[in-house]
């Protein structure tokens, strides 16, 4: 618990992640779609690859090598937008994970561990260090608190 809440902060610092999950199920991939609408304009950077290939390989319970899902799409996104100079012209998080729904099929709940190795995984990959506000790792993170609600533990 204590590494979540050293990353994610208190509730009030992910109300924005945890906003956008209200009303929807709390499962990996929910949270994915909860990040495309919290920083969905931002252009798809390696950390996002890396907290995504997280969810998905969680998601659907293995390897996502041979399986051409969204990380996959998402690196691609990431090769190009360092070719193109113009941010408006980059591929933006948004555009990746509209085609999660297509790309992956199988989806559970989040778990503590998951929101752990998503943060993990996203620090991992971080030049600073941080997690991006409202992005992958504090949406499953959020997701998870929805979960355990009511929980016995304070993130």
């Amino acid at each position: 618990w204590e590494f979540l809440k050293q990353y994610a902060g208190p509730t009030e610092q992910i109300s924005t992640a945890a906003e956008a999950l209200v009303g929807r199920s709390t499962t990996l991939i929910e949270a994915l779609k909860a990040a495309a609408i919290n920083v969905g304009r931002k252009p798809v950077e390696t950390t996002d690859v890396a907290a995504i290939k997280e969810v998905e390989a969680r998601a659907i319970g293995g390897d996502i090598e041979s399986h051409g899902g969204v990380t996959a799409l998402a690196s691609k996104a990431v090769a190009r937008n360092q070719k193109i100079g113009k941010e408006n012209e980059k591929t933006n998080l948004r555009d990746v994970i509209a085609e999660i729904d297509m790309r992956v099929t199988r989806d559970r709940e989040v778990t503590s561990e998951d929101a752990e190795a998503v943060v993990q995984a996203e620090l991992n990959h971080s030049p600073f260090n941080n997690i991006i506000p409202g992005g992958v790792a504090e949406s499953v993170t959020a997701a998870y608190k929805l979960n355990c609600n009511p929980c016995n533990i304070s993130l």
